[in-house]
């Protein structure tokens, strides 16, 4: 039966009459106002069904964000139940704010009583309307007819209640009322996405139907294009199957007599996700954009990737300086067209790739495919730095460029192959894919491929006497000029006045620079038969090689860029780079260049323009000039205008005109100001409009709202809630939120998707540490002692504390030759309460075992402490740092469920000497009993740190433990510990407990005829720690070592 059908259309007496829809035979979504105080049940029929039944409720949620309700009926309302499935309802999320026509719902409205008192169906068609409601979280549809007339004061749409709202096929929202103020002309639903979020209706669905509903985002359907404006156009699209991977951007490789252009394809570490993805967006459209170095082969995998997945379509690569508004109205029939848009930098402009031809696209079903270089991604994503660990509230810069690419799905691929992928190109027979094999493995396969590195050592090498200094010169100054953002087609006449620059400090006349158009050939001539260090472009424009560029990025950061390129660069720079510009001079330290470029786009009124202005002007703490910027954008319709407005009012204090400019950014359609709204709402005190407006925002795809959230949730203890928005947070451009989800997935056990999100949280990172953001220095410092690379965390966090963010915690060093730890992290207030001295004692005490989080090893990562406070005594355990559970801000701990994360042991059997003269054996087990493990004993306001069955600790006591420097324990029993022995081991049992070691048959003949063994403490005991007479020499010294006799159960095996 389908989701249309008119026999899933329900009257619903509840309390009050009103309307339903049939999820399956017996199921029925409806209103949750249609019922009051303790009433449960209701009376349902459906057209042509089997007649009224009685219903009784699964499931009510009536409050600010939510009117639904789930009924089960206890017989059929159909009269064949088994045609009537859950599965046939697609539930749906709209995707953005563009209105959608011809929407409907059908229910039992007043209007439609039959002789005034029997009720009958009518259909309501019209405007869906996403960006009205928003702060009410409510969908509105507006009706096509005139609004029918109010009698004796009620609405005529009263009994419409508890109807389902439809976008096309899909099951969208819940009609809830209509608002009096509008004149009975629409009425509001609740979106189902809310409906299916809410933890009681999924436990509900899944009882009753054995099914958990998935809401999928949908795009307005776009009408069926005419075809003869571009009808020209039709040359620009060609089967996929046939596209060239050289036209498509794909370097060339060295010739090689009997082999093509291009070599046979190796397979790369990241072909696997492009293929996950691919097969998503197949489905939906959309777009995927791949980021590396130059020549790291991110054109062929891309290009790979479409022709296995994507093969039966059409792709168009348009030519970097055409006007792309032709592509929504492509001859290209929907879900069956790819845009090919290799260097995307190029068709990032306003008639280019702007956000709103690529929604056009994705509504298609259009997939968009693209490859940029990584230090263009890192600029253009330098719009979202802000001053807190979620940036909700901080100024932005979403240029068009940047939204773009935060649109898209984004992958990296790495300059240097795996081991795996160089053992996958060693089966090829191709002789270039051998020598790059064979060449410096400084270099990744595919950069050789593309002569990179050959062409980067003639023109580090031409510079000289009797080289080719000017020629190199021209390079330089290609290079230079490219790097600022500028076009990469430079003039010749450009190349040449900013040439003389890079020749005098190379050495000038000194080098006897060859002649101008000696210069001009030698830059030009081709290397290999693959490239050139400049390459020809139209118009007689040169470009450099881009493997050069990205090796000059991967050598010096922007700010190294001399004076006379930035005068050049502002010289030659046209209105589609401006903002670009502006952002790398921005970065490179240069507000001056960076205010210059973008001067002339806001004396235009450009709002891209206006607002990076704004946010120059507001770094440099000129608030009067930002706020003109950003209120003139606002006015010229930009939400990020009103948004920066807000931030500005929150950043004075002022908490109302705070509010009131992130509701106009949200009216306006700006997403991410969600969660500032929510947060200016919690600290006016309003913590349930806090919460409503994250849980909007997260469910619109917002990654600050998610992380707020979360956290709200987490405090309400709703753990699976708290996950998936932490999800949404991990997927958006917060190293914080990756980390955390990191954490979750490792409790999970999904290991490999666990350091997918940990590599995402250090490139994120590091992208915005570079570009200055402090929290970004302070999380690449994070993520970098995760991994273990202490030096490169000390780094990072060094650089956060110059730009004004100093770490919350400390990395402490263990003396040279010490046991236990080599490094651990402590909060602050931790260290204060243990001194240095007692801390690094109390690093002697544990080892890198598992993380009693969530139970994988903690590796050479550097783990961090968490201390449970008990007032006069305290668990010191250790934790993945970064990932679970330390410091506070992670929310890995709220899975229930894990690997086994019990503490770790380890243990040996020796004879120990004893007597005078240390000439008798007595049989010892000697344990550590807690690797990962130790207790805090308060002394005053300090810490002293002993070992968890150490002296002082509460266990040790229990369990009869004395110091082994007390001398021998008696040999007595009293039950508290039990030694048994076994076929070549030996084991001890307390406390539900058992401590197993191997034995030799000589130390169990000992035991039983001692009938027992001493048993002995040690946290020298390390879980690497050999069996040798040096452990044991340290174990019977240590300070911490305990012991006590256990005798041997009579019952033990023999």
């Amino acid at each position: 039966m389908s989701a249309r059908s008119i026999e899933r259309i329900a009257v619903v007496q509840g309390a009050r009459q009103g309307s339903g829809f049939l999820l399956d035979s017996r199921l029925v979504l409806t209103s949750a106002h249609l019922f009051e105080g303790e009433d449960e049940t209701a009376r349902v029929a459906v057209p042509g069904g089997a007649g009224p039944r009685d219903c009784r409720l699964l499931w009510r949620r009536h409050d600010a964000s939510c009117d639904a309700a789930l009924l089960e009926a206890d017989e059929d309302l159909v009269r064949e139940g088994t045609t009537c499935r859950t599965a046939d309802v697609r539930w749906g999320r709209i995707s953005g704010l563009a209105a959608w026509e011809n929407c409907e719902a059908v229910g039992y409205p007043r209007i439609s009583l039959r002789d005034g008192a029997r009720p009958d169906t009518e259909q309501i068609v019209g405007t869906l309307k996403p960006g009205s409601s928003v702060l009410r979280g409510r969908y509105v549809l507006d009706s096509s007819h005139t609004p029918p007339p109010a009698a004796s004061g009620a609405s005529p749409w009263q009994g419409m209640s508890g109807a389902a709202l439809f976008a096309g096929e899909y099951l969208i929202g819940v009609v809830s009322g209509d608002p009096a103020q509008w004149g009975h002309a629409r009425v509001e639903a609740v979106p189902v996405s809310v409906v299916v979020a809410d933890p009681g209706f999924r436990r509900a669905m899944e009882a009753a139907a054995g099914f958990r509903p998935e809401v999928v985002e949908i795009g307005r359907p776009v009408p069926q294009v005419v075809r003869e404006t571009f009808a020209t156009r039709e040359d620009d699209w060609i089967p996929v199957a046939d596209a060239d991977p050289v036209s498509f951007g794909v370097h060339r490789v060295p010739d090689a007599s009997g082999h093509p252009d291009v070599v046979p394809y190796v397979s790369r570490r990241v072909d696997a996700q492009v293929d996950d993805r691919l097969a998503a967006l197949a489905e939906t459209g959309g777009m995927l954009l791949l980021t590396g170095d130059s020549a790291a082969g991110k054109s062929r995998a891309l290009f790979e990737g479409m022709v296995r997945n994507l093969g039966g379509r059409s792709v168009c690569k348009p030519d970097p300086d055409a006007d792309l508004s032709f592509l929504h109205s492509s001859t290209g029939s929907d879900h069956e067209t790819v845009v090919w848009l290799d260097d995307l930098h190029t068709y990032l402009r306003s008639d280019g790739l702007t956000p709103s031809l690529l929604d056009r696209l994705v509504r298609r079903g259009t997939v968009v495919l693209a490859t940029l270089r990584t230090e263009f991604h890192e600029h253009y994503t330098d719009d979202e730095d802000g001053p807190s660990l979620s940036r909700s509230t901080g100024p932005r810069l979403p240029t068009s460029p940047g939204r773009v690419i935060r649109a898209a799905h984004h992958l990296t691929l790495d300059r240097l192959w795996t081991d795996d992928e160089r053992r996958a190109a060693s089966s090829s027979e191709d002789p270039r894919v051998v020598a790059a094999l064979n060449a410096d493995r400084a270099y990744g396969v595919a950069e050789y491929l593309a002569a990179g590195p050959q062409v980067l050592k003639r023109w580090k090498a031409a510079s000289r006497a009797k080289g080719n200094p000017r020629g190199a010169a021209l390079v330089a100054a290609a290079v230079a000029l490219a790097r600022t953002g500028v076009d990469t087609a430079l003039a010749p006449e450009s190349l040449e006045r900013l040439h003389a620059y890079f020749l005098d400090r190379a050495g000038g006349p000194a080098l006897r620079p060859e002649g101008m158009a000696e210069a001009w050939a030698w830059a030009s001539k081709i290397v290999l038969g693959v490239t050139s260090p400049l390459v020809p472009g139209r118009g007689g424009t040169w470009k450099p090689f881009d493997y050069l560029v990205s090796d000059a990025a991967r050598g010096s950061r922007p700010g190294e860029l001399p004076g006379e390129v930035w005068d050049e660069a502002l010289r030659i720079v046209d209105d589609t780079r401006r903002v670009l510009v502006s952002t790398v001079a921005r970065v490179a330290g240069r507000p001056d260049v960076a205010k210059e470029a973008l001067r002339p786009l806001a004396e235009a009124d450009d709002p891209d323009g206006l607002v990076n202005l704004g946010a120059l002007l507001a770094a440099e703490k000129d608030e009067d000039g930002a706020g003109r910027c950003f209120e003139r954008a606002f006015r010229l319709g930009d939400s990020t205008g009103a948004h920066n407005m807000g931030a500005l009012s929150f950043m004075r204090g002022d908490l109302e005109g705070a509010r009131d400019w992130f509701e106009r950014a949200v009216e306006a359609g700006g997403r991410e100001s969600i969660g500032a709204l929510g947060l200016v709402h919690e600290k006016l005190g309003n913590q349930d409009e806090a919460t409503a407006l994250w849980k909007r925002g997260t469910e619109a795809g917002d990654p600050g709202s998610a992380l707020h959230y979360s956290d709200w949730l987490r405090s309400q203890w709703q753990s699976d809630e708290a996950v998936e928005a932490l999800r949404v947070a991990a997927d958006g451009e917060i190293p914080l939120a990756a980390l955390s989800y990191a954490g979750v997935l490792l409790r999970r056990e999904d290991t490999d998707t666990a350091h997918a999100y940990v590599s995402r949280a250090y490139d994120v990172a590091v992208m915005q540490g570079n570009l200055g953001d402090p929290v970004g220095c302070l999380m690449a410092g994070v993520t970098a002692y995760s991994f273990g690379d202490v030096r490169l965390g000390a780094e990072w966090w060094s650089r956060a504390r110059e730009h004004g963010r100093p770490p919350d915690w400390v990395v402490l060093e263990a003396e040279e030759g010490s046991p236990g730890l080599p490094h651990l992290v402590f909060s602050a207030d931790c260290l204060d309460r243990l001194g240095h001295e007692e801390a690094r004692s109390l690093m002697r005490l544990l080892w890198a075992g598992d993380c009693q989080d969530c139970g994988h090893p903690l590796a050479d990562g550097v783990p961090a402490l968490h201390v449970d406070d008990h007032y006069e005594w305290a668990h010191a355990r250790l934790f993945h740092f970064g990932m679970c559970r330390y410091p506070g801000w992670n929310d890995s701990a709220l899975i229930s469920f894990a690997k086994e994360a019990g503490l770790s042991w380890t243990a040996f059997t020796a004879g120990v000497p004893v007597g005078q003269r240390s000439d008798q054996l007595v049989p010892g087990f000697v344990v550590n009993p807690s690797v990962e493990a130790a207790q805090l004993v308060q002394v005053g306001d300090r810490w002293t740190a002993t070992a968890a069955l150490g002296p002082r600790s509460t266990h040790a006591e229990a369990l009869g433990l004395r110091p082994l420097w007390s001398g021998l324990p008696p040999r007595s029993s009293d039950g508290l510990a039990r030694a048994f022995t076994g076929p070549g081991e030996v084991a001890v049992a307390t406390f539900g407990q058992l401590w197993t070691a191997p034995a030799t048959d000589e130390f169990i003949a000992m035991t039983r005829r001692f009938g027992g063994m001493l048993l002995i403490t040690a946290s020298t005991v390390g879980p690497e720690s050999p069996a040798s007479v040096e452990v044991l020499t340290d174990a019977l010294e240590a300070w911490d070592s305990m012991t006590r006799w256990v005798p041997l159960t009579s019952d033990s095996s023999g």
